[in-house]
């Protein structure tokens, strides 16, 4: 099967949707189907570091779309003047092909709906909700010949648009067990990552958003002197900002951004885990996206570990993690963190136990199981 993965996000990339991208074009091209990603390339990013559009191992091929118009410096106008840039690339391109034999699988629901309407089988990949849903967008997804969502919860809004229940599937994001295969103990990996090794270490690995709950966190650093707080990750201005507010502590890390392929060393080299999502942000629409519809790579990554995890009480974490293998505690409170934290730094026998079956339960969320869930949604709706 031919299939065409269209999305109109910027690459190179920090962010994890290029982790999300690459990662499910990968597990899909080892399934057997003949896998294209279109995704487009501006000057402006020419010498931005993060991960390409291009699969490392070459197992599915890239057609990259380079516009000489970037709006991106210019607010909420810029963001149509390149979508409707990449609309015009994506329609009248002539590496998509005929429809026939071909399924279309995008992140960009309005070159989807419009290669829908000239026949092509299209499913959209659904990682979040508009703002404000207009009625074109909810045309655009009822259109669909199928709509993947990342949680459980995305399903019944889905429905609520319009879509049968057999033309939506949840395929959650996930983990390249293959970056886990390594050996090396807590103490080597320190060293060879030149972390302290005398003390405790309670680590965050990701974006440093206000929604991510990392100045929650920062804060209960303060709350627990004796215990390093280790952030890994971040854009360069969102870096610098924190590093301005919080880097004055002395039991606070800040390590900056680092490749994907690298993380499970990090997280191997900690003591715990830190979830510590928000339901607060001055943008009311992340906020909303934390608390109920967040499928983060991270958690999936940090139960691979099998290093202990606390996280933020939230129906979106809740739909992977529980009592039985993590630590869960009330989101948006210091205290609370600094809590559970403490729980996992005693050394109590349940811990281990939690983390035992954290890692088990990760199983069930690799790069892989998402590909074939995807792989049979697809067949089934061809």
């Amino acid at each position: 099967m031919q299939l065409v993965y269209i999305t109109n996000a910027r690459f190179p990339t920090r962010k994890a949707y290029g982790v999300n991208i690459i990662r499910t074009c990968e597990s899909l091209a080892r399934l057997g189907m003949e896998v294209t990603l279109f995704a487009p390339s501006y000057k402006r990013d020419g010498g931005a570091d993060g991960i390409p559009c291009f699969s490392a191992h070459q197992e599915f091929k890239t057609q990259v779309i380079r516009t000489r118009i970037d709006g991106v410096t210019w607010g909420r106008l810029g963001f149509w003047v390149n979508r409707f840039v990449f609309l015009f690339h994506i329609f009248f391109s002539k590496s998509i092909g005929r429809p026939r034999g071909k399924v279309i699988l995008t992140r960009d629901e309005l070159s989807g709906w419009l290669l829908r309407r000239c026949g092509y089988t299209v499913f959209y990949d659904l990682h979040g909700f508009p703002p404000r849903k207009s009625r074109l967008w909810e045309k655009a997804i009822r259109d669909m010949s199928g709509i993947i969502v990342t949680s459980p919860s995305k399903v019944e809004r889905v429905h609520a648009l319009g879509v049968s229940p057999e033309k939506i599937v949840v395929a959650p994001n996930g983990f390249d067990p293959a970056l886990f295969g390594f050996n090396a103990n807590r103490e080597a990996l320190r060293v060879q990552l030149n972390l302290p090794r005398e003390r405790k270490i309670a680590m965050y690995t990701g974006h440093l958003y206000d929604w991510k709950g990392v100045f929650v966190l920062a804060r209960a650093a303060l709350l627990l002197p004796d215990v390093y707080f280790v952030f890994v990750g971040g854009t360069p201005w969102d870096i610098d900002a924190f590093k301005k507010k919080y880097g004055v502590l002395p039991n606070v890390i800040i390590v900056g951004y680092k490749p994907n392929e690298i993380i499970p060393q990090y997280l191997k080299a900690a003591d715990v885990l830190v979830l510590p999502n928000s339901r607060l942000s001055h943008d009311r629409v992340f906020a909303a996206h934390s608390e109920s519809d967040t499928s983060p790579i991270k958690l999936f990554e940090y139960m691979a570990s099998g290093v202990p995890i606390v996280a933020s009480d939230l129906p979106s974490i809740r739909e992977v993690l529980g009592e039985e293998n993590s630590i869960l505690v009330a989101p948006d409170n210091s205290e609370a963190l600094r809590d559970g934290i403490e729980t996992v730094l005693r050394g109590h026998s349940f811990v281990d136990t939690l983390s035992a079956r954290a890692l088990s339960d990760s199983k069930h969320y690799t790069w892989g199981k998402r590909a074939e869930k995807i792989a049979r949604f697809i067949s089934a709706n061809v």
